[in-house]
């Protein structure tokens, strides 16, 4: 049977929308609202604006509004009964279950995501009885606690070990196969993709279990030391990173997140308190990730390892994060350490201090390019700062491009103007554009005055219907009152769509908390999110 429109209702009014969207989106308080950057398109002012007391959002940039089951839709890519399933999870309340003939693309996603679930299960269950896998946690010096909160397992090293088991839980082959965990055969067969590994379970920002990482325990140089999950309809290991699920709220306090190589480097860091790590996990840095993370933070710490492979790694993700228009440092490990290693050699109060030593995106690119060119050569100094000045310029924030040119000039000993004089065009793209160590600009503030002409009398009466039920209940139900006496067509309109909605959804949630699915037209869509928001300062 379809979800009832009481519980949806129950369900808006009980959601924390400011909690929802802060997951994804940096909001702050201003007077009773909250406001940020735009998840839905780029922007250097927040015109972002949610309202906690009506449970609606509103960009008064590019349009973009809805409540928290259309953020949910919209932004986390969720459908409606996902998002209603995932809001009633929150709260505490039951959802009925969904019709068979209707659901049945929904129930072949949630049996691949059971067997994940199931597998990760069996894992756990293997790593406690393998002396293999306690011996590497062992040596390692992986906590019980990471192991515990992280999942940690073992794949046997049996072909066929994890295919039985979960077959005799009844999964079919086809499940298992969609779900990454089995090959099949050119001849039918089938055997495990992961065996003889430690096993790290990869989630989704909710922390549903999508894929698994497996590091080979095993002496055979044939056999890769790491293997990840294929490419799925859940995994994409483009935009998935590595431990964002338990780092996202460490992410929004810290205004940063640390990004290492590995699942072990992000471990390590978790289990010193550095719960804002997240792991790129067998590929490099790429712009989907940097998306990803820009829902959470407009600052990126790169920590990736001391080699030189380490070092180029650093250098390509610096030049990406530049020219995607996050603000970006990088920390210089000792050569042949990584942030694993490191914990494990010096502890976790020296960790964290060389975790302090920051290296501007200026500073990095120079230490980086005088370890491969010589710099007391004239021409091939003139090359490498050309180079520089060209990655540092491709930001498309023209006050970050600024600063960093500067300081390139302060450091190189060559005069701004020379090296501006080199450089391409300032990029077009947009994207959001706020500068390391730069406050960002106050919020955008609402239109003064109402998008549509509107006496103030008129105003009043429709800011107190949206906010408050009992005066509509007043209105409509005991003075009957007719919207046709309103002067203006807009108002007339909105009010009119109100007592409707009024009289056919009875209950407590104020009626300002329809708006975003009552049948306006765009005036008075525009006129009631105006009252809503400027009503809220």
């Amino acid at each position: 049977m379809p979800i009832p429109d009481a519980l949806i209702s129950e369900l808006r009014q009980r959601a924390d929308i400011v909690g929802v969207i802060g997951q994804y989106v940096q909001l702050r308080q201003r007077g009773k609202n909250f406001v940020g950057l735009c998840p839905f398109h780029p922007e250097k002012t927040p015109s972002f604006n949610v309202s906690p007391s009506l449970g609606i959002y509103k960009c008064f940039g590019c349009g973009k509004s809805g409540d928290v089951f259309t953020f949910l839709k919209e932004y986390a890519g969720m459908n409606f009964a996902e998002a209603v399933r995932h809001v009633a999870s929150q709260v505490g309340i039951s959802v009925p279950d969904e019709p068979s003939h209707s659901g049945q693309a929904l129930e072949h996603r949630r049996r691949v995501i059971a067997a994940l679930e199931a597998a990760c299960e069996l894992f756990q269950m293997h790593a406690q009885h393998s002396a293999d896998a306690q011996n590497f946690f062992r040596e390692r010096m992986v906590p019980a606690e990471i192991i515990e909160r992280f999942r940690l397992g073992y794949a046997p090293g049996r072909w066929d070990a994890t295919l039985e088991a979960l077959q005799q839980r009844g999964f079919s082959l086809e499940i298992l196969v969609e779900a990454g965990l089995v090959v099949r055969r050119e001849d039918g067969t089938a055997y495990d993709r992961f065996r003889h590994r430690v096993m790290f379970p990869i989630a989704n920002v909710f922390g549903t279990i999508i894929g698994f990482g497996g590091r080979y325990l095993g002496d055979d140089p044939a056999q890769p030391k790491y293997i990840n999950s294929p490419q799925t309809a859940l995994y994409d290991k483009s935009s998935v990173l590595y431990a964002l699920d338990r780092a996202r709220h460490a992410i929004l306090r810290q205004q940063h997140v640390l990004i290492v190589e590995g699942y072990m480097d992000a471990l390590a860091l978790h289990s010193i308190g550095l719960e804002h790590t997240v792991a790129t996990s067998g590929t490099a840095l790429t712009e989907q990730h940097v998306e990803v993370l820009r829902r959470f933070t407009d600052r990126i710490v790169l920590v990736f390892d001391g080699d030189h492979a380490g070092r180029d790694a650093a250098h390509r993700a610096l030049t990406l994060a530049l020219r995607n228009g996050i603000g970006v440092e990088v920390i210089l490990l000792p050569e042949g350490d990584d942030p694993d290693s490191l914990v494990r050699k010096r502890g976790a109060d020296a960790t964290k201090a060389l975790l302090e030593r920051r290296l501007s995106p200026v500073e990095f690119l120079i230490t980086w390019s005088k370890a491969r060119a010589d710099w007391s050569d004239p021409h091939a100094m003139t090359t490498e700062i050309r180079s520089l000045a060209k990655i540092l310029a491709s930001t498309p924030d023209e006050l970050y491009r600024e600063l960093l040119l500067r300081e390139c000039s302060d450091r190189v000993g060559v005069r701004r103007e020379l090296l501006l004089w080199s450089l391409p065009p300032a990029p077009k793209t947009r994207r959001t554009q706020r500068a390391l160590n730069v406050a960002p600009p106050p919020p955008e503030p609402l239109p003064s005055a109402a998008p549509v002409p509107i006496l103030p009398e008129e105003l009043e009466l429709l800011r107190a219907v949206l906010f408050s039920r009992t005066v509509a209940a007043v209105l409509f139900d005991d003075y009957l009152f007719e919207p046709a006496t309103l002067l203006s067509p807009v108002a007339e309109h909105l009010l009119r769509s109100l007592a409707e909605h009024h009289r056919c959804h009875r209950g407590d949630e104020p009626l300002g908390a329809a708006i975003p699915t009552l049948p306006l037209d765009d005036h008075a869509r525009q006129l009631a999110e105006w009252i809503i928001f400027s009503s809220e300062e």
